[in-house]
C-alpha cells in the first residue's frame, strides 16, 4: 500500500520557531542586517521586516527556511532560530507574542511526588511551573485570542493535565512552588534558614534533613 503523503509530510515537515530578542535587537543601531542578508527577502517575500523606525524585527516563521544567516548577520546576537518536528506544533501550550519563545507541552506533576525542572535560562521553567500552579493561563500558542479554559481543557482531555487543571480550578488541588529566585526571599520573609526551618516544619525533623542533605 503507498504511503499516505500527507502523514509523510507531517512528519517529515520541521516547523521553525524564530525568536527576536526585545532587549537585544536595536534596529536604529544596525544596518537591518538581518534583512538585507536573508535570501528569501531577495527573492522578494516578506521573511524579515524591520526598519531603522521599528522597535524590533519581526521574523515570519512560515517563510522562514531556517538557513541561519540572520543569526550570524545581527551584530547584537539577538536572533534565534529553532528548527522542531512538525508534530510538536499540536502540542504548544504558551507562547507570549509572535517571534518569543514557545513552550511545548507540559511536565506532570503527580501526587506524592515532587517535580523539580532543571535547565538552562530562557527554556520555559518558570512559565511551565506558573502554568501548573494556576498562575498563568496556557494560551495554546493563541497570543492574539487566548482560548478560554473550557477548551483549553477540551485540549488536555484523555491525558492526566485534565483532570490536574481541572483540580486546580475548583480548588481541589493547591500546587506549591519553591521560589526560584532566592535573591527575592528576604523580601517576603524575615529571620535565618534556621529559623524558618523550625517555623516551618510540622514533623521535627530538621536535624535528620540536614545530615541526610549535608547541611549541617
Amino acid at each position: 500500500m503507498p504511503r499516505n503523503n500527507k502523514a509523510t509530510e507531517e512528519t517529515d515537515k520541521l516547523t521553525r520557531i524564530a525568536i527576536v530578542n526585545t532587549d537585544k535587537c536595536k534596529p536604529k543601531r544596525c544596518r537591518q542586517e538581518c534583512k538585507k542578508s536573508c535570501p528569501v527577502v531577495r527573492m522578494g517575500k516578506l521573511c524579515i521586516e524591520v526598519t531603522p523606525n521599528d522597535k524590533l524585527a519581526v521574523i515570519s516563521e512560515e517563510l522562514c527556511i531556517g538557513c541561519g544567516i540572520c543569526v550570524k548577520k545581527c551584530p547584537f546576537e539577538a536572533i534565534t532560530i529553532i528548527n522542531l518536528p512538525s508534530n510538536l506544533e499540536k502540542d504548544t501550550t504558551h507562547r507570549y507574542s509572535q517571534n518569543s519563545f514557545k513552550l511545548h507541552r507540559l511536565p506532570i506533576p503527580r501526587p506524592g511526588e515532587v517535580l523539580g525542572l532543571v535547565g538552562t535560562n530562557g527554556i520555559g521553567k518558570s512559565t511551565a511551573l506558573k502554568i501548573l500552579a494556576g498562575k498563568q493561563k496556557p494560551n495554546l500558542g493563541r497570543y492574539s485570542s487566548p482560548p478560554d479554559w473550557t477548551e483549553i481543557l477540551s485540549h488536555f482531555r484523555g491525558s492526566e493535565l485534565q483532570n490536574y487543571f481541572t483540580k486546580i480550578l475548583e480548588d481541589d488541588l493547591k500546587a506549591l512552588i519553591k521560589p526560584q529566585y532566592v535573591d527575592q526571599i528576604p523580601k517576603a520573609v524575615k529571620g535565618t534558614v534556621q529559623q524558618l526551618m523550625d517555623k516551618k516544619s510540622e514533623r521535627d525533623n530538621q536535624a535528620e534533613i540536614c545530615e541526610l542533605l549535608d547541611l549541617s
